[in-house]
This record gives C-alpha cells, sequence and structure tokens, in this order.
C-alpha cells in the first residue's frame, strides 16, 4: 500500500484529491475525497483507461498516460503522468492562465490548441466527460508552442456506453461535447467571437 501523509497535494476536485506521486514527482495519483461518489468515479475512470489499454493506446499526446492503479489509505489510487511546464512546475488550468497570465498565450496559439486537442479525441474516440477549462492545462515549455492537456474527465458515463466502441457513435458525442466546450470558453472571454467562429468553420465546415 502506497502511504500518502507526506505527499503534496496538487489539486482538489467536487470528488477526488490529487497527489504528487511520493515514488515518482513527475507523476499523479487520483484518489477518491468520499468513499462513496470519489470510488464510483475512479472506478468508472480506470475501466475506460484500462479498454484504452487493451486497444493499444499509444499516443498520450493530449492526455496524461495511465500507469495504472495502486492501493492507498484513501481508497483505489489512479496513475497518471503529472504534467509540468519546463521549469518543472505543474502546468496551470486553462481558466487560471486566460484570467492571470493572458499575454503568455496568443489568441492564434489557443486556436490551434483547441484544434490540435479536438483532433486528436476524434481520432482515437476519446469521449470527454466532463470538458471545461478547469479540466484543461496549459503546459510551457521553452523553445516550444503552448500545449494543451485534458488532464480529467475523460471516460463515457452513460448507464449503456456503446458509444465507447463505436466510432461514429463516438465522434458524434466527441463533437457535440467539444462544441459545447468552446461555446463556454466564448462566452468566458477565453475565446474571441472571431476565433470561436474560425474554429467552427475548421472543425466542421459551420
Amino acid at each position: 500500500m502506497l502511504e500518502l501523509e507526506n505527499a503534496r497535494v496538487i489539486g482538489m476536485g467536487n470528488d477526488r484529491r490529487v497527489y504528487q506521486d511520493p515514488q515518482n514527482p513527475r507523476r499523479c495519483i487520483k484518489v477518491p475525497r468520499y468513499p462513496d461518489k470519489g470510488s464510483r468515479q475512479n472506478q468508472r475512470e480506470q475501466r475506460y483507461f484500462e479498454g484504452l489499454v487493451r486497444r493499444g493506446m499509444r499516443d498520450w499526446s493530449h492526455v496524461p498516460a495511465y500507469h495504472g492503479s495502486v492501493a492507498t489509505p484513501e481508497g483505489l489510487g489512479l496513475v497518471f503522468d503529472l504534467i509540468l511546464d519546463g521549469d518543472g512546475t505543474t502546468s496551470r488550468r486553462l481558466r487560471d492562465v486566460c484570467n492571470d497570465d493572458p499575454a503568455s498565450l496568443s489568441g492564434s496559439e489557443l486556436r490551434e490548441q483547441l484544434a490540435s486537442l479536438y483532433h486528436y479525441l476524434d481520432k482515437r474516440w476519446l469521449i470527454p466527460s466532463d470538458l471545461n477549462d478547469r479540466n484543461v492545462v496549459v503546459q510551457f515549455t521553452p523553445g516550444q508552442p503552448p500545449h494543451l492537456w485534458l488532464i480529467d474527465g475523460i471516460s463515457n458515463p452513460d448507464f449503456l456506453p456503446l458509444a465507447t466502441g463505436v466510432a461514429w457513435l463516438a465522434r458524434r458525442k466527441i463533437a457535440r461535447r467539444y462544441r459545447h466546450f468552446l461555446k463556454k470558453l466564448l462566452k468566458g472571454g477565453q475565446l474571441t467571437a472571431a476565433d470561436h467562429q474560425q474554429l467552427e468553420v475548421r472543425l466542421w465546415g459551420v
């Protein structure tokens, strides 16, 4: 069992707590905050990611790589890569970057990365269950453009998750949720109306 008593907490959601892995600082461990609800979320995410691994998932370029599970005093922990900036600090949420340091991410850079993230999800049938600017982080590495990562809210919570294994259903669900995400970014001021319209045309020909 992996002890987390002295591990650094790097994130807190409604249902789960995220620690930096005390044995590997480049990984993180997601554990339930509450025995019932958080555990169900972990179990659903575990099933989804283990299904991806069985399917031969190898490209973890916009979603942190999954490294299995570990027993902890707080329940089942899911182990993922921890997304870090070039200076070793934890990459910040898209919301925080746009609000606190907007000059670090230009409109064109954000537009390109949002298009790249969508194509990545669509090509691999990765269904986001909770797509928002708190679950997307921006990684800054010297000499490279900013890079978006979807770090949480990836699974299909449907009671009968048929879309998980059917390409056209998965892609339809991904497109619907991603368009809703872009509308939220527009409403929140992270996307301009012009950038939003460019993405609509680029991604869906609208």
